[in-house]
Order: structure tokens, then sequence, then C-alpha cells
């Protein structure tokens, strides 16, 4: 299923992949992406992880949900979500499902954040893969870490980061 591709691929950049030495990373549209949208800002760098484990797991060969990616996925998880919502090819939800994107938002701001769902345990608990700028980092390292024990029914804090829903992989078989 794709959404075992997904968290082996997302955990692949945990040991000694570079996710910044990624083909994906590297592809001149993407280069593109990132000076058109700006992905310096502060939460790019989950973002762009969460894109780019996505994209390896479907496939490059795969041309049209490549195209479709592209235009889904923003450096602002906000906008990635709304993004994915109004889009009739992947479903959004509020339970979390291993491979699934989780998106966060900060209170009621524009800020958020990004990570993908490794594991989802019975009591609710449920750990992400996420990336983070490496702290001092001059050349935007994209630091790949694993998160336990999330909660997604935490009540809601203006001051902190809300859970805002789930977006799930396609249902699928991978060859």
């Amino acid at each position: 299923m794709l959404w075992e591709k997904v968290v082996v691929t997302a955990r692949q950049y945990l040991d000694d992949k570079n996710i910044n030495d990624s083909a994906e990373f590297n592809d001149i549209m993407f280069k593109m992406k990132q000076v058109d949208f700006d992905w310096n800002m502060q939460f790019s760098a989950a973002s762009l992880m969460c894109e780019i484990v996505w994209k390896i797991a479907i496939g490059k060969e795969n041309t049209q949900e490549m195209r479709r990616l592209d235009k889904l996925f923003s450096p602002s998880p906000i906008a990635t979500h709304a993004n994915f919502r109004g889009c009739n090819s992947y479903k959004t939800g509020t339970m979390p499902e291993k491979g699934a994107l989780v998106i966060w938002r900060r209170g009621n701001s524009w800020q958020g954040h990004m990570a993908i769902v490794s594991n989802v345990w019975d009591n609710g608990l449920f750990d992400v893969i996420e990336g983070r700028v490496l702290v001092g980092s001059q050349s935007q390292f994209i630091q790949v870490q694993e998160q336990k024990g999330k909660q997604s029914n935490l009540p809601f804090r203006d001051d902190k980061l809300n859970i805002i829903g789930f977006i799930y992989p396609p249902n699928r078989e991978i060859a």
C-alpha cells in the first residue's frame, strides 16, 4: 500500500540519507517553486520534506500525479491543507492514519506546521516524522526527526499549534 511506502521513505531520511541531496529537491521545477513561493520562511522545511517524501513514494513515472502534487503542495501548511481539501483525488479528515500528512495551525494565524504520521497507537496517540531547518545552518540543511506521542484531541490554544486535519495518501497498491 502507498501509505507503507510513504512511511518507509520518510524513515530513510532519519538514518544516513540527506534529504537536501534528494533528486526531487534538485529538480529544476522544484527549484523554481522554491523561488516563487519563498521556501525560506520558517515552516518551509516541514512542507518541503513532506512534499519530497510523497513524490518519492508515489513515483516520478506518474507524471500526472506529480503535476497535481506540484499544484497542491505549498510552502504554507495551511494553504496545502486547503488545496488538498478542495481536490477530489485526495481525502482529508480528523483521524491520524499511517502515511498521512498532519497539519497544525498556530492559533488562528496563517502560520503552521506539517509532518508525516509514522505510527498510530490504540490510545489516540500518534508519532510523526518531520523536517526542520538545522539551527545555525547557513545552507538551509533540513534535519529529519521523529517525534513520538502527538495527540489530536487537545483543546484549542491561541498560542500553540493546533491540529486542523490530516491528508491521506491515495489508497492504492504500489508495484
